[in-house]
C-alpha cells in the first residue's frame, strides 16, 4: 500500500482531484469548491445588477475603422 501512495505521490496524484457523483443525484461530498466557486459568482452577478440594472457600455460608440 506505501508503494502505491509513493507512486500516486510522484506522479501528484490526489483523492480531490476526481470528483465522485452519482447519476441523476449530482456529486457526494457536501464540500465541492466548484460549486461554492460558481455560487460565488453567481452572487457577485446578482449583487452588481441589483445595484447597476444595466450592462456596461464598451466606450466605443458608433462604428469605426
Amino acid at each position: 500500500m506505501s508503494a502505491l501512495s509513493a507512486f500516486l505521490h510522484k506522479l501528484r496524484l490526489h483523492s480531490d482531484q476526481f470528483r465522485v457523483s452519482a447519476p441523476m443525484v449530482g456529486p457526494l461530498f457536501a464540500d465541492d469548491a466548484d460549486a461554492r466557486r460558481i455560487h460565488h459568482d453567481l452572487d457577485a452577478v446578482r449583487s452588481r445588477f441589483e445595484q447597476y440594472p444595466t450592462w456596461p457600455s464598451s466606450g466605443a460608440l458608433g462604428e469605426r475603422r
